[in-house]
């Protein structure tokens, strides 16, 4: 079995202060657990006897089958006894979602954990945190009632989160943006697996296209800058880190007891081990469902194909604010366009359709660029409200897109009556974007992480970093 596997493909689960009283932490896991687990769950309660249909045993000890992973809803003061029957039992794993250690001052009561963890081997995420949500495997340690919080579809992006109600929110907006995950894992406290132990653990896994990371502070620098490092060669980080100022740094301090420390720090780790950071979670998702297409440029000029011209000025703009560079287009792209276009058209980058395009102007300018050598990356912009362009030209769309080896990005807005061509062109595998600044931002992280895993050649480093706008 994988190093940290038994936390997110354990045959059986004990819960620890599982309760039957609809509203309490126990509950709640419980509830989630029945419906999404489909291993052995064994429901732990002093003083109840059947839990949503269970029997209920008084200790951990009790229970007559070997137990994975535990997660552990109970006051913090009783915790580290009740870590103690987990060692005993051979507990390979624990998540303890209990509050009241450092992050109010209680470090000893950590110290304890730490001490009993390292006698019998037990590896913990927590204490203070939500834990662990696999959309795969069914584990679901969260304590969010599914009654107020929707919970994604099935994708390839993964989440890991100091913040428990960071987390929590993340899994609800990101079902509500109809964009898939994987997992979501919410560490707290991390007195034991941390973000290096859980990046090396999502870097073998298969369902993991995309990490993500929401931070407030890290402890191990140098092993984080290591397994990012290792990890950024294939995979693509994306980091949102919080505490940028003084002011965010103390409310750090007091929410995980992490230590902020200097932005610019954190800044320069980030570029060193090639992780792009976010300044937002909209920011972080723009860029994540880019990059969990895993189709990568090979050039890093970017080509914008639009009917509407102040839309590609603004793209242009946006891109060039972010250290990219629009595609210089070989004389033979211009002039066969040239010989196919009405005189009308702007035949340069960006490609100015004009306010009268079809569908079929679309087809000649986007096969005509995914042939130019300096094109890596297509920006389409549609503005699908004009009487030209038919609803249907998502079809055409996806029918190029399926024979190209080029990332494509759709720029498209507007209301209810042109949304299901652009819902056909998600479902079809292409991110869309209501902005010329959210299209750039994906932009961003596609050519970056081409130029890290070496899709890209050249000598020139300066777009590694951060978002600008």
């Amino acid at each position: 079995m994988t190093d940290l596997d038994f936390f997110f493909n354990p045959s059986s689960i004990a819960v620890i202060g599982a309760s039957d009283n609809v509203g309490s932490v126990g509950y709640e896991i419980m509830k989630n657990l029945t419906e999404d687990f489909p291993g052995e769950l064994y429901p732990i309660n002093i003083k109840k006897k059947l839990i949503f249909g269970k029997s209920s045993y008084k200790s951990i000890l009790d229970v007559p089958n070997h137990v994975d992973m535990a997660v552990v809803a109970i006051a913090a003061p009783y915790v580290a006894d009740i870590l103690e029957e987990c060692g005993k039992k051979g507990v390979k794993g624990v998540v303890i979602v209990s509050g009241g250690f450092s992050e109010i001052g209680e470090k000893e009561r950590e110290d304890k954990l730490v001490e009993i963890s390292k006698k019998y081997g037990i590896r913990i995420i927590g204490p203070n945190c939500i834990g662990i949500y696999d959309n795969f495997s069914g584990v679901n340690t969260i304590f969010l009632s599914k009654d107020k919080v929707s919970y994604p579809q099935k994708g390839n992006i993964s989440f890991l989160s100091q913040s428990g109600a960071f987390a929590g929110l993340i899994l609800d907006w990101t079902s509500k943006e109809r964009i898939g995950i994987s997992k979501v894992v919410s560490y707290g406290n991390k007195i034991d697996v941390n973000e290096a132990d859980l990046i090396d653990y999502l870097y073998n896994d298969e369902t993991s296209k995309v990490i993500c990371l929401y931070i407030e502070g890290i402890r191990r620098g140098r092993r984080f800058m290591e397994s990012a490092k290792k990890a950024t060669k294939r995979v693509p980080i994306l980091a949102l880190k919080s505490g940028k100022t003084k002011s965010g740094a103390k409310a750090a301090s007091s929410h995980t007891g992490s230590l902020a420390g200097e932005d610019k720090i954190y800044e320069s780790a980030f570029k060193q081990s090639h992780i792009i950071r976010a300044n937002n979670f909209e920011e972080l998702f723009d860029m994540a469902k880019a990059l969990e297409k895993q189709v990568y440029p090979t050039s890093d000029g970017v080509a914008i194909l639009t009917n509407a011209g102040g839309l590609g000025v603004m793209t242009a703009d946006a891109l060039e604010m972010n250290g990219l560079r629009l595609a210089n287009l070989s004389e033979y792209t211009v002039n066969k366009l040239k010989e196919q276009f009405p005189e009308r058209v702007v035949v340069s980058n960006p490609m100015d359709l004009v306010g009268d395009a079809d569908k079929e102007r679309y087809e000649i300018g986007l096969k005509a660029l995914l042939e130019d050598q300096d094109v890596g990356l297509i920006i389409v912009i549609l503005l699908l409200q004009v009487p030209t362009l038919s609803l249907d030209s998502a079809d055409l769309i996806l029918d190029i897109k399926r024979n190209s080896n080029k990332p494509i990005l759709i720029l498209g807005a507007g209301g209810e009556i042109i949304t299901p061509c652009l819902r056909k062109l998600e479902k079809g595998g292409l991110a869309i974007y209501p902005s010329p600044e959210r299209a750039a931002r994906a932009a961003y992280a596609l050519i970056n992480h081409a130029i890290v895993r070496g899709d890209i050649h050249r000598e020139r480093k300066e777009n590694i970093g951060v978002c600008k706008i």
